[in-house]
């Protein structure tokens, strides 16, 4: 049976990949992004089953707008995928406070305001799926992703929690958690900052380390994330390449091992 879908972002990456391959499968698509003119063309694919809508995620009223359109449309939304997002590349002093906000207005709270604008719908319905585009880095953090980290961290907190707070409404929550994949995100998708001269080495350590990453392909990326969700059995946390379940699971070791040496002396504090 298809499915409607409310997509965020897909001008580029991950949700034009969403768009085309839930198109070609027959499911109905409300595709959204910042200008309408990047995603015409989806309109070639199944006019009758994709809606466009101009949705900056900052925007509330853009929110409120695209969600109602996609009533009016379709007559219902069964998945949200909440997938618009950017990365902030550099170090913490170097970061302007334009770019902190605009990281957290983006990545958190935008997220935030698209659960919020269609959790109505959701309940109303009895039904309904979240799924939110985090990352490997939201379990854990390196340099110079500090602020892009925190801003996931806060996606798989939320999300964890609120997962189980919608669960009596029948509505499902899943944290999609990729590992670095071949998108606009190391592109024009990723804002850097004006680099301090002593960071040279931690800035030439993140190159000789991303140098020999094995880069995803993102049409495998999303046609797994699909295949999870439709087949009913989808998990609160979702690694999406080898590279990230292999990383999650070495920082989450890595966690309980530390716990572990100073648990006795965090007893103390009892």
């Amino acid at each position: 049976m298809s499915k409607v879908w409310l997509i965020t972002g897909t001008s580029t990456g991950f949700g034009r990949q969403f768009v085309e391959q839930l198109l070609k499968a027959g499911d109905k698509v409300v595709a959204t992004a910042r200008k309408l003119e990047a995603i015409q063309d989806f309109k070639q694919l199944a006019p009758d089953r994709v809606h466009l809508a101009a949705l900056d995620v900052t925007n509330k009223e853009q929110i409120q707008t695209a969600v109602q359109e996609a009533l009016d449309v379709f007559g219902t939304i069964d998945i949200v995928v909440n997938n618009a997002g950017y990365g902030l590349f550099g170090m913490l002093e170097e970061y302007t406070d334009e770019q902190i906000r605009k990281q957290f207005d983006v990545n958190v709270f935008g997220v935030l305001d698209v659960i919020r604008a269609t959790l109505p719908v959701f309940k109303r319905q009895g039904f309904g799926h979240y799924v939110n585009v985090s990352s490997f880095f939201g379990t854990w953090s390196m340099p110079p992703y500090s602020l892009y980290a925190a801003s996931k961290f806060a996606v798989e907190g939320f999300s964890e929690a609120f997962a189980q707070e919608f669960a009596s409404f029948g509505i499902k929550t899943t944290i999609v958690e990729p590992a670095v994949f071949a998108t606009e995100f190391l592109g024009h998708s990723l804002e850097q900052t004006d680099k301090k001269e002593e960071y040279a080495p931690l800035y030439a350590a993140y190159e000789k380390g991303i140098s020999s990453l094995k880069i995803g392909e993102p049409a495998k990326a999303v046609e797994t994330i699909i295949s999870v969700i439709k087949s009913g059995q989808a998990p609160l946390r979702l690694p999406i390449g080898s590279q990230a379940a292999y990383t999650i699971r070495e920082a989450y070791t890595k966690r309980l091992e530390e716990v572990n040496t100073w648990r006795e002396r965090s007893a103390q504090a009892d």
